[in-house]
């Protein structure tokens, strides 16, 4: 249940029992006021019948009042309708209290009304009866109001709610929004809230966080960028003398030491022009070229060329459309980074439907390296075996200037996988070219 709907349903319920409670009050206040009306006016009729009912007539004879029940000596006379509703518990209670007008309603049944007695001079008692079935009526159309004014104060409070949720909740949608616009990086994005409530006070928390967030991100951007152009400017520094001694290494005679400055100087030499192709990635300075070939024929070639012991699977022919140079440098990488942390049997696969080329070994597999296996320098751990570390990082950069992507996996071993964009696929009439490119 939304925000909304539970702010407007609470509205809804005070708004109900707000004007319930009021209700109520107001009822049992004008019920209280019409009994008391009605017990007044019993006494005084009472006093009255009990007056006449005390006069004697010559002879000795009584009076009975006129709409009174008089309970005497010679038995009870008077008005049978009191007799017949006349509770039980006032007589007792006059009867145990001599000389006191006591009175006491009866609401129930069809004939509600408040009962009024006292006791006579010597023996008996007297009552009389006020009706009270036109206040009763009057009671009953007043519940009938007052249940309609709860109703419409329900449906007014929720109408009410619905507008007040409404605006809340567009308010915090918007604080929403903005965390969803800076969580996609466009830091330039504020709220500007206006007012003092709680909701303006999360809304300016949320633009100095995001004018903290922008700084700092700037700052981490300008920090990269000056170790990308340092790590550049190294390498290209490097690669003049680098050049040179690995020319000069080329010289040497072919004992242990002069075997182990080649192999070094190479090794130099190779880590060198991977920064070199790492730098260029990260600046987006490769674009790729498109070509057609046969990606089957180009992955047996790799393969013959790298990993000979490798099988392969997959169509006799698969043409697509490319950039076939890139596409072989991250087959090499991945082929590379099985021959040298992982072990036999490797296998690589064609698929044909998903445009994509799987290298499998049966290994050890990236194991805690999975998460930052394409990153620089995370595969040059002694415990993977050495190497520079920039193999899949560069396989992961010209993956993605293919528009294709690397998917890194463990499954039994090491498994990485080059996908190309649906847009490389080529349609069998339009035919593939004879030969790997060149």
């Amino acid at each position: 249940m939304s925000l909304r709907v539970r702010l407007a349903l609470a509205i809804a319920v005070i708004s109900a029992l707000v004007a319930g409670g009021i209700s109520v009050a107001v009822y049992q206040r004008s019920e209280t006021e019409r009994l008391d009306r009605a017990r007044d006016t019993a006494a005084r009729q009472l006093r009255t019948a009990a007056s006449i009912a005390r006069l004697k007539l010559p002879g000795g004879a009584t009076v009975t009042p006129s709409g009174a029940y008089v309970v005497g000596e010679e038995g009870a006379v008077g008005d049978a309708a009191v007799a017949a509703g006349l509770p039980v518990t006032l007589t007792a209670r006059v009867d145990a209290s001599p000389g006191r007008i006591l009175t006491e309603p009866v609401l129930g049944g069809t004939a509600p009304a408040v009962y009024a007695g006292t006791s006579l001079v010597g023996t008996g008692a007297i009552y009389v009866r006020q009706s009270f079935a036109e206040d009763m009526q009057e009671l009953d159309a007043l519940r009938d109001a007052l249940i309609r004014i709860t109703a419409v104060a329900a449906v007014v409070g929720a109408l009410l709610g619905v507008l007040v949720a409404s605006a809340m909740s567009a308010r915090i949608r918007r604080s929403a929004q903005l965390a969803k616009r800076l969580a996609d990086g466009d830091l330039d994005a504020r709220l500007n809230p206006r007012g003092s409530d709680e909701i303006a006070a999360l809304g300016r928390a949320l633009d100095e966080m995001a004018d903290s967030l922008s700084s700092t991100i700037h700052e981490l951007d300008d920090a990269a960028e000056r170790e990308r152009r340092f790590s550049a400017d190294v390498a290209h520094e490097l690669r003049t003398p680098i050049t040179g001694l690995v020319a000069a290494s080329s010289l040497l005679d072919d004992s242990p030491d002069a075997v182990m400055v080649k192999e070094r100087a190479r090794a130099l030499a190779m880590l060198v022009e991977d920064l070199l192709e790492v730098m260029r990635l990260d600046a987006g300075a490769e674009t790729a070229l498109s070509e057609r070939f046969d990606l089957m024929r180009l992955v047996q070639d790799v393969v013959r060329d790298r990993l000979p012991d490798a099988a392969v699977t997959g169509p006799a022919e698969l043409a697509v459309q490319s950039d076939p140079r890139r596409l072989e440098r991250v087959l090499v990488n991945l082929i590379e980074n099985a021959r040298r942390h992982g072990r036999a049997p490797f296998a690589v696969d064609v698929e044909a439907h998903a445009l994509a080329v799987t290298v499998r070994d049966a290994g050890d597999g990236f194991g805690a390296f999975l998460g930052q296996a394409a990153d620089r320098f995370a595969m040059a751990s002694r415990a993977r075996g050495g190497g520079t570390g920039l193999g899949l990082a560069i396989a992961e950069g010209q993956a993605r200037v293919l528009g294709g992507e690397l998917v890194l996996r463990d499954d039994g071993g090491a498994v990485a996988t080059v996908r190309l964009p649906p847009a490389a696929r080529v349609h069998e009439e339009a035919g593939v070219p004879a030969g790997r490119p060149a």
